[in-house]
């Protein structure tokens, strides 16, 4: 019997579809803003706009 449990640690994915040209705009910004990768520029947008609307991530 295992004892290795299906657990996912940390949080869960978010996936959703792009337009390879709108792609394509994203990765150019990411790579001008020195992000690390389109997921943490992605998420850097987001927090920033959240922000701005007046909402404050808890993270």
């Amino acid at each position: 019997m295992s004892t290795h449990k299906n657990e996912r640690r940390g949080n869960p994915p978010f996936q959703f579809r792009l337009d390879p040209e709108l792609r394509e705009l994203m990765e150019e910004a990411q790579q001008q803003d020195g992000d690390e990768s389109l997921a943490a520029w992605i998420k850097r947008i987001i927090r920033k706009e959240l922000q701005s609307r007046g909402s404050e991530p808890k993270n």
